[in-house]
């Protein structure tokens, strides 16, 4: 289940409509967030924690609009060109699989700056 509703994401995307796909984006955006705090104890029924999961969900999703790329499928694409149609794409680099679910700097910073989960968010990219 998503850490934000649609709602959620309508407000912080004011006064921008929410995408058509906004529930899987909140759902792909949540799936990034459990990976990032995989190994970390924490209350997912405390509201403060409720709160800042919500707040780094919205902020996560907003990152997979502005990317224009919810698969993940331009990961390894390096340069593009329009017109005779150029692409480049680099090889992998440590043989994981797509960087798709790969938090962004602003959704880590929300988590970490929270002071909630002790450890530390893993990022990537």
């Amino acid at each position: 289940m998503p850490y934000a509703t649609v709602s959620d994401l309508e407000a912080w995307l004011a006064p921008e409509p929410a995408p058509e796909n906004a529930v899987r984006l909140l759902t792909r955006a949540s799936t990034a967030i459990d990976r990032a705090l995989y190994g970390l104890a924490y209350d997912k029924d405390d509201p403060e924690v409720q709160a800042v999961l919500t707040n780094a969900c919205v902020q996560q999703v907003h990152w997979l609009i502005d990317r224009d790329d919810e698969t993940g499928a331009q990961d390894d694409l390096a340069s593009m060109s329009t017109g005779q149609r150029s692409f480049a794409r680099r090889a992998p680099t440590d043989g994981s699989s797509s960087s798709s679910s790969r938090l962004t700097q602003s959704a880590a910073d929300v988590l970490m700056t929270s002071g909630l989960f002790h450890g530390f968010v893993w990022t990537w990219g």
